[in-house]
């Protein structure tokens, strides 16, 4: 059964720029690594600063993986470094999947 990840990101105004080239790079790379079904960026509507990351992953040793990968590691040193307002996460087992 595929594993889910949804991540609810705002990002600083004014590091929008950064985070476009960051996120881009770790979507990329991600999609390349075995396991990863999906891996998509969504903008809200409502707010620019706003994006939701929804990944799927084969199994949980995929999801490891992925976060040994340097474009992962650039996510996390971006978060760490304050380009976040906010970030959530949350893992949740495929159903219904098309």
């Amino acid at each position: 059964m595929p594993i889910c990840i949804v991540v609810e990101a705002e990002i600083k105004e004014d590091r929008m720029d950064e985070f476009l080239d960051v996120i881009e790079k770790n979507a990329i790379g991600s999609r390349a690594e075995p396991g990863c079904m999906r891996f998509d960026v969504l903008q809200a509507t409502d707010a620019t600063n706003k994006f939701i990351f929804y990944e799927v992953y084969e199994k949980s040793d995929d999801i490891t993986h992925h976060t040994e990968q340097p474009h992962y590691a650039a996510w996390v040193a971006f978060k760490e470094s304050g380009g976040t307002i906010s970030s959530v996460s949350k893992k949740a087992s495929g159903k219904f999947m098309t």
